[in-house]
């Protein structure tokens, strides 16, 4: 009886075949712009890799990502350990992904109290600071 009681829970969280949960995805359309080398070198780890909740891999599918970024390959696994971070990269490579992807995988929404804050903190350079300002 408990085998019965196992697949049905898993029928609940995975309520499609690992063959086909990709093909049901709403995805946006292809990021065409060009990619640095910060961006593409990578270690060839797909989100999957990570084995995250399948409804939190349909999200992270469906605003657009395809596969992790090198600080995402780098800081999300530690991060899934429960691990403090220190990461630095620049911007647009995926940095606050890289935190909220574990926080949102330890996240369990049948608790109805807070679970995890996020706390991010940026060191903006003087001259970055000049750049990104609006005139």
């Amino acid at each position: 009886m408990a085998s019965a009681d196992a697949s049905s829970a898993s029928n609940d969280t995975n309520p499609t075949s690992d063959e086909d949960w990709k093909a049901t995805l709403n995805l946006p359309a292809k990021d065409t712009r060009i990619k640095t080398d910060d961006v593409k070198t990578r270690k060839g780890l797909e989100f999957e890799d990570f084995h995250l909740k399948r409804d939190l891999l349909k999200g992270i599918f469906e605003v657009g990502f395809e596969r992790p970024s090198p600080i995402q390959e780098e800081a999300v696994p530690i991060a899934l350990m429960g691990r403090d971070i220190l990461a630095r990269a620049k911007n647009g490579t995926g940095k606050t992904a890289s935190f909220v992807i574990p926080c949102l995988e330890k996240i369990d929404p049948n608790l109805n109290y807070t679970q995890g804050m996020l706390c991010r903190c940026d060191v903006i350079y003087g001259t970055e600071l000049t750049v990104q300002s609006p005139a």
